[in-house]
């Protein structure tokens, strides 16, 4: 953009020369729905399409063009994705907050177009522009009833308040997995973060019964308070901060997916593995065993009753349920499907709720064949090694939790961990490269152990971490 233009822009913005009325109802606003599911699932192509024919009905309607910009920077084709977000600003487009944060913008935003359209935002007063920061409720009431025995940060960025008595290395550690799984949920279902701002508080034990009903739950988040609270940094965290998400996109959409839905998909990010170059993965853990069990005896629940069933059916036979819907995840991330599945279902709502015409769009078959791949699947996997039992490999501790490890309570007779030079009071936090952010997850790193072979385990004392090689011996 020339330098004539970008002052043009600026005096547009300052309110000089005429703007564009809101346009009149038109052929656009029925249209409109469509675009916006093709929006959700990430349809880029199609939504430019249809945007492209309601333009030519109302083609000062900012929305329409903003939305353009952002299908357009998703194709690749940043000029005229630079030129539908000038011309959206020109007829009236205000919002520059959404504007440098919205991720469907990235492509853009080193276009000269992008940078202009920034640098003559910021002629205009910070009240015409900003929507006004609000602190959660949530987090003055944390406050209020813990005080200074937490520490509290902000995260403006994702639009996240912290509150933890983690360590600094801790802390940074889970701030950069949840940066991570943030952005990798918004870029495969979401599209965004919460518009809202959230708390999500790493309880300490001694505070763990004000939130949560038992010594069972692990985490739970509220989205009508905007609340995740947790006892651990590990998979009960990951699995709130799913829930987290995908709520506030419920919410964005006007849809309610089921129960099988939500859990399935919050069980699947448990376990996970993220390689160099972004790429997630999943593990089986603690409930694929059971999954199994319950397909090999005949007793798993049809797939067309449990999409059917209503959030408290499914959570009266929680126990038996979860596992089921983690491995049909598990079995969708393993065929790609998840996020085909997920724009499915975003496109097919108002057809079928449940979700079992998305599945069928998903795979190009009937329900029934995809749920008997899915139990010769489960079966065929086999068992994992959950356990360490007498006569296993073992690292010879015994542990409790700390929100963010294993802390050593006392050694076992011929501990190997102690032959390594581990202390009591040393905190574990991995185990052949494995992260141990729980006794569950010391429990999985530990399962998979061989007698004689040497591992890592990475453990705090005090401030400091270390690395020793420990060599497992047989537990006794």
């Amino acid at each position: 953009m020339s330098l004539r233009c970008a002052i043009l822009l600026a005096c547009v913005l300052l309110g000089v020369g005429a703007l564009h009325a809101a346009p009149p109802p038109s052929s656009a606003t029925a249209q409109q729905p469509t675009i916006e599911r093709l929006l959700l699932a990430r349809r880029w192509d199609e939504a430019h399409t249809r945007i492209t024919a309601a333009l030519r009905a109302n083609p000062a309607d900012t929305t329409l063009l903003y939305n353009d910009a952002c299908a357009l920077a998703q194709l690749g084709k940043l000029d005229l994705a630079a030129e539908q977000l000038l011309a959206s600003v020109k007829a009236g487009f205000r919002d520059f907050n959404l504007l440098e944060s919205d991720p469907d913008l990235e492509p853009v935003r080193s276009h000269a177009t992008y940078t202009a359209i920034l640098e003559a935002a910021a002629s205009v007063p910070q009240k015409s522009r900003e929507r006004p920061a609000r602190t959660p409720a949530a987090l003055e009431s944390f406050k209020q009833a813990h005080g200074d025995r937490y520490r509290y940060e902000h995260d403006a960025a994702h639009g996240l308040w912290y509150a933890t008595t983690l360590s600094e290395t801790s802390h940074a550690r889970m701030r950069l997995m949840l940066d991570q799984l943030a952005d990798h949920l918004a870029s495969a279902y979401f599209g965004e973060m919460p518009r809202q701002e959230v708390l999500i508080a790493v309880l300490r034990e001694a505070d763990a019964s004000k939130y949560l009903s038992n010594e069972a739950v692990r985490g739970m988040y509220e989205h009508g308070s905007r609340r995740l609270v947790t006892r651990d940094t590990g998979g009960s965290l990951q699995h709130e901060f799913v829930h987290l998400m995908h709520f506030a996109f419920m919410e964005r959409s006007g849809q309610r997916h089921p129960i099988w839905m939500q859990e399935g998909l919050a069980s699947l990010y448990e376990d996970y593995d993220r390689d160099a170059a972004g790429k997630f993965t999943f593990r089986p853990n603690m409930r694929h065993n059971f999954a199994r069990k319950q397909v090999k005896s005949g007793t798993a629940q049809s797939w067309r009753s449990l999409f059917a069933m209503s959030a408290k059916t499914f959570m009266d036979d929680a126990e038996r349920l979860y596992p089921e819907v983690r491995s049909i995840f598990e079995f969708l991330a393993r065929e790609k499907k998840c996020e085909t599945f997920f724009a499915e279902y975003i496109l097919t709502y108002d057809l079928d709720a449940s979700g079992v015409t998305a599945l069928e769009r998903a795979f190009h078959e009937p329900l029934n064949t995809i749920e008997q791949h899915w139990r010769k699947w489960v079966i065929a996997r086999g068992t994992i090694d959950d356990t360490v039992q007498r006569g296993d490999a073992a690292l010879g501790v015994q542990t409790e939790d700390t929100g963010d490890g294993a802390r050593i309570v006392r050694f076992l007779k011929g501990s190997a961990a102690e032959a390594a030079g581990l202390r009591v009071g040393d905190v574990i936090i991995e185990v052949a490269e494995e992260p141990v952010r729980s006794l569950i997850e010391l429990q999985m790193a530990c399962a998979k152990l061989r007698v004689g072979m040497a591992v890592g385990v990475r453990y705090r004392r005090g401030t400091t971490d270390a690395t020793a090689q420990v060599t497992p011996q047989v537990l006794r």
